[in-house]
Order: C-alpha cells, then sequence, then structure tokens
C-alpha cells in the first residue's frame, strides 16, 4: 500500500501497532541509563502541571481517568518531591497541584532523553519521510488538541 492509499484508518492502525513498541523502547533505554523513577504519564502530568496548576478533580478530567487513578499518580508525584499541595488563592477549599523545581529538572531531563531516543531512531529514515512527519505531526497534534477541547466542552 502506497502512502497515497492510506486511509484514515490505515494511518490508525499503523499508529497503533508502532507507538507500543516506540514506548517499550524508550522505557528500555531509560531503564538502561537508570532513569526509570519517572515513568510517561508522570513525565506528562509534570508538564501540563508546570504551565497551569489545576486540582486533582480538573487533572483527572483532562487526562480522561478517574479521580482514584489521579490521586493515586499525584500522591506518588508529591512522595517523591515533584509536586506540592498548595491552597488555592480563589477556593480555599481546594487544593493546586504545582509542580516543584526538582519535579521540573526530573521532568525535562526524562524529556530530553526520550527526544533523543526517538531522534535516533528517526534518524534511520529518508529525508522524505521525514518531511511527511513535518506536514502530518502538527497536523495530528492540532486535530488531538480540538478533539481534547471539544470533550471537555462537552462534559462541562
Amino acid at each position: 500500500m502506497t502512502s497515497s492509499e492510506y486511509t484514515p484508518y490505515d494511518v490508525a492502525q499503523t499508529m497503533l501497532d508502532v507507538l507500543p513498541a516506540v514506548g517499550r523502547i524508550m522505557a528500555a533505554c531509560m531503564r538502561e541509563t537508570g532513569n526509570e523513577e519517572a515513568t510517561m504519564r508522570q513525565i506528562s502530568v509534570l508538564m501540563q502541571l508546570r504551565k497551569h496548576p489545576v486540582t486533582a478533580s480538573e487533572l483527572a478530567k483532562r487526562n480522561k481517568v478517574s479521580l482514584q487513578a489521579s490521586s493515586v499518580l499525584v500522591q506518588g508525584l508529591v512522595e517523591r518531591g515533584w509536586l506540592t499541595r498548595v491552597r488555592d488563592p480563589k477556593d480555599r477549599r481546594q487544593w493546586l497541584l504545582e509542580v516543584t523545581p526538582e519535579g521540573i529538572a526530573s521532568a525535562e531531563a526524562a524529556k530530553k532523553q526520550l527526544t533523543g531516543i526517538i531522534a535516533e531512531i528517526l534518524s534511520d529514515l529518508p529525508s522524505e519521510a521525514l518531511k511527511s512527519a513535518s506536514v502530518f505531526l502538527p497536523a495530528l497534534d492540532a486535530a488531538v488538541k480540538a478533539r481534547l477541547t471539544h470533550d471537555l466542552i462537552a462534559e462541562k
């Protein structure tokens, strides 16, 4: 099948085949370098909260997980010293989740390491494939963000 024959369904199937394998490669590389203490989910949460502290329930909604799952994740990050809970100045009954400087440093180090791993894999691709990725990936990112925004609005 040539790339011009790909349907959205074909792309989705290929992504579902490729992404878990990429995840396994990244996890193995992080273990080999001794940086296995942060999971992809933890890194993602730290990067999200770095810009905008939110409550645990808002974090759960954004990530489409249960409040219990969000609370377990948050507690692990608090215990590592990567996240703190601070009173919401607008509503003293609420606690906001704020990333600590250590959390930011850990997330940035892990992101840098993972970017290097993926870049190494991509370096074997022909330039035409990278040019296609430069069109496809921003479009996919925009479509995913639009879908998430729509879903969040629909939930309210």
